[in-house]
């Protein structure tokens, strides 16, 4: 199933999603299950999906913020461009919020973990979602 497990950190003032995508290219992941991710963030955008298809409102968190738990997938989109999907819980003093991570500015680290596929996913455009979704 695993090929490799990835456990690598997101150092402060870096864009979570830009970095993992980063990673993935520089070390040739197309097709992984984001395990989990652990950190503290600055700020953070999260979007939640009102209608279909594909429309979705963004909410902006200050912080510091808590990364209570997130998982996620790496797939191939139909462009052969790396498409990551993680959704995230955060916590501060006083709340906790959860959602579909769109931003994300780390504050003190962020460690991910991604457990590399030894098979391919794939995504495609869905006409009724509106969104990338997993074949199969």
């Amino acid at each position: 199933m695993f090929k490799k497990v990835h456990i690598f950190r997101v150092k402060p003032g870096q864009e979570l999603l830009t970095e993992i995508t980063h990673y993935c290219h520089e070390h040739g992941i197309s097709s992984g299950v984001i395990i989990g991710i652990i950190g503290s963030l600055e700020r953070a955008q999260l979007n939640f999906l009102m209608g279909l298809p594909g429309k979705y409102d963004s909410v902006d968190y200050p912080g510091p913020l808590e990364i209570v738990c997130a998982q996620g997938s790496v797939a191939l989109k139909n462009d052969n461009s790396v498409f990551i999907h993680i959704h995230i819980q955060l916590s501060g003093k006083d709340i906790c919020r959860g959602g579909h991570l769109a931003k994300a500015m780390v504050f003190s680290t962020a460690e991910v973990a991604i457990g590399e596929l030894d098979y391919q996913l794939q995504r495609q455009l869905d006409s009724h979602t509106g969104l990338n979704e997993l074949l199969g």
